[in-house]
């Protein structure tokens, strides 16, 4: 199994190396033609296409905006997709999106949600991505990290891809390794810089103020990610107590007094709820050795 749990700082040169080689592996074991990702200019998918880069396999990149997604959005993804990708391309989908939910509507009988219409976008995106992959050989290459992946952040067959380069990093670890790239790697980089500064957001107009809106308003995701550290290596027979209502428990009494116990339990509780989301998810790379590992955390 992966390591989730850190005690000392990453050192990123490595995890770039390792990640690196992983896709590298995986594209020379499975003569792989193409790479292709999901543009939306936040700090994932930039990463994920900085790493690419440096795979020598034809990298192909695509921006699929509609009205929900904000102008240094779109911004960013085409200043990625202009730096990293051998080929880009940016179509509007809100024409598409806009017959999809009228479709959707009518068939359940029901008005859409600010989910509903989210789940349309993100899973026409990825319709989008696969169609591309297959007319070129490619895998579709996918961007969630691990902060997602414990909270359920994600939509299933809208986020989820064939390949996850990030899949073993907290989200302020996707940070970390953005600000190493753009100091070591790519200095002149404006693709990077402007994921970093970039307010997280799904893209989809989901709630105003970004992913944290959604998760732990106020809070920072090195807030967010020291709960879900602490959380998902505890014993299930403490988890069990805990979710009953109980932060008594050693770490998470310091934790409830230094973000609160609101936040704290709204962390838990969303990622006990999406449990169900995790049962498949797609392959990632160990960032301690470059192994690719199978959907439930063992070697290929």
């Amino acid at each position: 199994m992966p390591s989730y749990y850190r005690i000392e700082p990453l050192d990123y040169a490595k995890v770039n190396q390792n990640l690196v080689k992983g896709i590298s592996d995986y594209v020379k074991k499975y003569n792989i033609k193409a790479l292709v990702l999901g543009l939306s200019g936040g700090i994932d998918s930039t990463v994920v296409a900085a790493l690419c880069r440096q795979v020598n396999v034809p990298l192909i990149g695509v921006s699929l905006p509609c009205t929900t997604n904000k102008l240094d959005e779109t911004s960013a993804a085409k200043q990625a997709g202009t730096e990293f990708c051998t080929k880009f391309k940016e179509v509007n989908l809100q024409p598409t999106f806009e017959v999809m939910e009228k479709f959707c509507k009518e068939t359940a009988g029901k008005d859409s949600t600010p989910i509903s219409q989210g789940n349309i976008k993100a899973r026409l995106r990825m319709i989008t991505l696969y169609d591309i992959a297959s007319k070129e050989g490619g895998i579709v290459m996918d961007t969630d990290n691990l902060t997602e992946h414990f909270l359920g952040f994600w939509t299933i067959h809208g986020d989820e891809a064939d390949f996850n380069p990030i899949g073993c990093l907290w989200k302020h670890e996707v940070y970390g390794l953005a600000k190493w790239l753009k100091e070591n790697r790519y200095k002149d980089s404006k693709a990077l810089e402007a994921s970093i500064a970039l307010m997280p957001t799904d893209g989809n107009g989901v709630k105003e103020g970004g992913d944290l809106a959604q998760i732990a308003p106020g809070k920072t995701y090195d807030d967010v990610d020291e709960i879900l550290h602490a959380w998902v290596g505890l014993d299930h027979r403490i988890k069990d107590d805990v979710i009953t209502g109980d932060f008594e428990h050693g770490i998470f009494k310091h934790l409830c007094e230094k973000h609160g116990k609101d936040t704290v339990e709204a962390v838990i509780l969303r990622s006990v709820r999406s449990e169900f989301k995790r049962k498949q998810r797609p392959f990632t790379i160990d960032i301690f050795n470059g192994t690719v590992l199978e959907k439930n955390g063992n070697l290929m």
